[in-house]
């Protein structure tokens, strides 16, 4: 029977190996260079990482950038499994080589590193739930075992899911109270940390929030729900019943301003809900809900932003939201040349944008 200690040499045994799946690569990209050096070549970096006391993270760093850039699963498991060890509390390390291994067709073992993961507290519900990654996996007991525990955990780890930051002036409010900038940040982020942009959009003019979203998948990593809007709306509203308690809020006076998913539900409350926001930023709108089942409000003020570089599908779901939000409102469309991303210039541009959605002095 196999220790614990020799199961994890076979498992680095094994990501050593295939991370030199691609030197083949490398020997064609090189022809002058010696076999040695080109296996050098392949794997200094996971040494390098090693012999300088990398921590986990960094090896997961590494090992995603392998995946991303490269499709490289081979090289990106010697990463993960070396996190592993690096940290035995580490809960992402053996989760991402479980992944990757069921993407090598390594079914076994990518069976032992998910268990490893739950051992650990694997409470990232949604993210196991959703992962393409291990579908070669999906339908053993193992998967679903692992699954129910996690969706136990998760409540434990997502009390933070709609948190709001507020931002409110230190001068004295307007006769008739606050405006408010509410900011939906896009998947993955936290809108909550949101300070710096506070600071820059709204400055003592406005109250500022910033809301996680209602769903989290990692630490430090929310999103707002994909099959309906609702409770974006819910925690929007629930955040300004924050604000009002300690400063006097110009309900009349809410706009939202959001990036990516977060745009494109803002784009949903603003519609859904007109009585409530004044108007909207939407910046690079993109998600899965793009049809508004609402009609169209009238007498808003908005600006859509977005980069010309965009993937077609953002492209098309952007003048979808300016045919959709162009008659009986007034409407900004500002394109800049990048891609998926605020404008480089943003810190020039956004304060305008939302001068012209509150309709700031």
């Amino acid at each position: 029977m196999e220790t614990k200690h020799t199961k994890r040499y076979h498992l680095l045994k094994w990501g050593a190996g295939l991370g030199l799946l691609c030197l083949s690569q490398l020997a064609l990209a090189d022809e002058e260079k010696t076999e040695a050096e080109i296996r050098w070549q392949a794997m200094s970096p996971i040494a390098n990482l090693y012999l300088s006391q990398a921590n986990a993270e960094d090896f997961i760093a590494q090992g995603d950038n392998e995946k991303s850039r490269y499709n490289n699963y081979a090289g990106a498991l010697a990463y993960y499994l070396m996190a592993t060890e690096r940290d035995s509390s580490n809960i992402w390390a053996p989760y991402q080589a479980a992944g990757t291994l069921a993407m090598l067709e390594l079914k076994e073992q990518a069976i032992e590193m998910l268990l490893q993961a739950d051992n650990r507290g694997l409470w990232q519900y949604i993210m196991l739930e959703e992962d393409d990654e291990l579908n070669a996996i999906r339908d053993t007991d193992e998967y679903r075992t692992v699954l129910k525990n996690s969706q136990s955990r998760y409540l434990q780890h997502a009390k933070d899911t709609g948190k709001a930051y507020i931002y409110q002036p230190k001068g004295p409010a307007p006769k008739d109270g606050w405006p408010v900038l509410v900011w939906l940040s896009g998947y993955g982020t936290e809108g909550s940390n949101s300070a710096h942009m506070a600071k820059l959009l709204t400055t003592e003019r406005a109250i500022f929030i910033g809301i996680n979203g209602t769903e989290k998948l990692n630490e430090h990593s929310f999103r707002w729900a994909r099959t309906e809007t609702e409770s974006s709306h819910q925690a929007v509203q629930q955040a300004l019943a924050k604000a009002a308690k300690n400063s006097p809020v110009n309900r009349q006076k809410v706009a939202l301003m959001g990036f990516s998913q977060g745009a494109l539900h803002s784009a949903h409350l603003l519609a859904k809900h007109p009585n409530d926001y004044v108007g909207a930023l939407l910046l690079s709108a993109g998600g899965m809900q793009t049809e508004i089942q609402a009609s169209a409000p009238a007498g808003k003020r908005l600006v859509i932003s977005y980069g010309e570089q965009e993937h077609s599908s953002n492209l098309a779901l952007d003048k979808q939201l300016e045919q959709f939000f162009s008659p009986g409102n007034q409407l900004q469309v500002k394109p800049h040349q990048g891609g998926h991303f605020f404008d480089d210039a943003w810190q020039q541009k956004y304060p305008d944008y939302v001068n012209f959605v509150l309709e700031l002095n």
